[in-house]
């Protein structure tokens, strides 16, 4: 996508194209212009639209610094880096990790996952949720737009913490009710907000895709799901690292089990 930000050097790296364009903000990817860059040879930058006046308040600022802050303590495999705030007297930005590929959303325009790699995403994100709960996260919008996975599925990451919360700032939440819709547990649209509420919309994202496969649902999965996306919190299951453990055990099972069907 072209942009009017081609060429714009930032931290020693340089704009080449836009990726994405939000509400608030944009994604850029951005080569390096040094022989020893810092964070590799491309980086993804995030830049707040202080362009628009109405993004310039102290408010939406102090949110994107959150948002930065948040994202920068964590280091996982299925979550993207974010390496460094940057503010200048133009922009208000974060330097990421560049994947390679394309959303969750984008891919499925392309093509059907079939029911092993849907699962490996189940897992994959079920692996960065668990990494949330760790340094207590909510992420609040996980959808199919903020989930990047490369052409092989060797990396498969979740983005975008503009609405994510502290579970000791719950009470503080400027945006108790942001997300989308589509994948919103039903006590978020109370405003109330848990490590279960993303489990849900991970869960209501798995079913989505399973249904597109068109293949046959094993029932572990089936009742796996059915804990994630109960209207109850109370009957979700409490923590990501359950689901994760119940889906890698019963998966191996059932490999195994027909394994051994297959050679008698």
């Amino acid at each position: 996508m072209v942009s009017k930000r081609a060429g714009q050097v930032i931290e020693g790296y340089e704009i080449v194209e836009q990726i994405w364009q939000g509400s608030t903000s944009g994604v850029y990817l951005a080569k390096t212009t040094k022989h020893n860059p810092e964070y590799g040879p491309y980086v993804a930058i995030k830049i707040l639209n202080t362009r628009r006046s109405r993004f310039r308040d102290s408010h939406h600022i102090a949110q994107f610094k959150k948002q930065a802050q948040i994202a920068m303590e964590l280091h996982h495999p299925n979550i993207v880096k974010a390496y460094k705030l940057f503010q200048d007297e133009q922009d208000i930005g974060i330097i990421m990790e560049y994947v390679p590929g394309k959303s969750l959303r984008q891919w499925s325009m392309e093509k059907t996952f079939s029911l092993e790699e849907v699962l490996l995403i189940f897992k994959a994100m079920l692996s960065a949720l668990e990494h949330l709960e760790q340094h207590k996260i909510v992420h609040k919008d996980i959808k199919p737009e903020n989930i990047l996975i490369s052409p092989d599925l060797q990396l498969i990451k979740l983005t975008d913490f503009g609405y994510a919360v502290r579970k000791s700032f719950f009470a503080f939440d400027r945006f108790p009710y942001a997300g989308t819709e589509r994948y919103m547990a039903p006590e978020r649209r109370l405003g109330q907000v848990t490590f279960r509420s993303d489990i849900y919309s991970l869960g209501k994202i798995i079913e989505e895709y399973l249904a597109k496969c068109n293949c046959e649902i094993p029932g572990y999965v089936i009742a796996i799901l059915k804990n994630c996306i109960d209207p109850d919190p109370n009957n979700r299951y409490e923590h990501a690292s359950l689901a994760r453990k119940d889906l890698e055990f019963l998966t191996e099972y059932h490999r195994k089990k027909d394994a051994i069907r297959h050679h008698l």
